[in-house]
């Protein structure tokens, strides 16, 4: 299935955005979400337009994201304002929405979600968390582990990612934000249903 317009827009627009390294990631991403969307059943265009979007302001200054958010619903929290690394999700949301009219709950989730993931994220939003950890360009330990969760089912993919990502958090010292402590647990929960 090929894209719609307004996704031929978004990506070309993205590609502006962002360096050649990153935009080799986004594509990535935006291949493994059609792929988890169409093996879990899920909307491949909604997935798809999110997983373009997810990293748009990733290289954006902090005072850029700043101003993206400005006048847009999505706000960070007092622990995020510490830890930039954490703006570009929200920033992103914000870009879809004021840039591109997308008004969407699940596109706009997807994009807020897909680092830190959220104990309550529908399966749009799992579905572009997992795809941004298992892209064809990730190379780390445990891939093969997290590729093998994600085709089982969308709860194990976040599962592993959320595991993963706080062992690396863990293992090299730095500050977890507890949305992805509250992620692993639900998620935890979710597969022993």
């Amino acid at each position: 299935m090929g894209l719609r317009p307004q996704e031929v827009a978004v990506r070309d627009w993205v590609k502006t955005q962002v360096s050649p390294r990153r935009f080799a990631h986004i594509q990535g991403v935006a291949r493994s979400a059609e792929a988890l969307a169409r093996r879990h059943g899920q909307s491949v265009e909604k997935c798809r337009l999110a997983a373009w979007l997810h990293d748009a302001a990733k290289e954006y200054t902090r005072a850029r994201m700043l101003q993206c958010l400005k006048g847009s619903p999505f706000r960070l929290d007092p622990l995020e304002q510490k830890m930039p690394g954490l703006w570009h999700p929200h920033a992103g949301a914000a870009l879809a929405l004021k840039r591109w009219k997308i008004k969407d709950r699940e596109v706009l989730e997807a994009i807020r979600c897909h680092t830190l993931g959220g104990e309550k994220m529908g399966p749009v939003a799992q579905v572009v968390f997992v795809a941004d950890f298992i892209e064809p360009g990730r190379a780390f330990k445990g891939l093969v582990r997290a590729r093998r969760a994600a085709r089982e089912s969308l709860v194990k993919g976040v599962r592993a990612k959320a595991e993963m990502t706080l062992g690396h958090l863990l293992q090299a010292g730095h500050l977890i934000h507890p949305r992805l402590v509250l992620t692993y647990n639900a998620f935890l929960e979710k597969d022993f249903k």
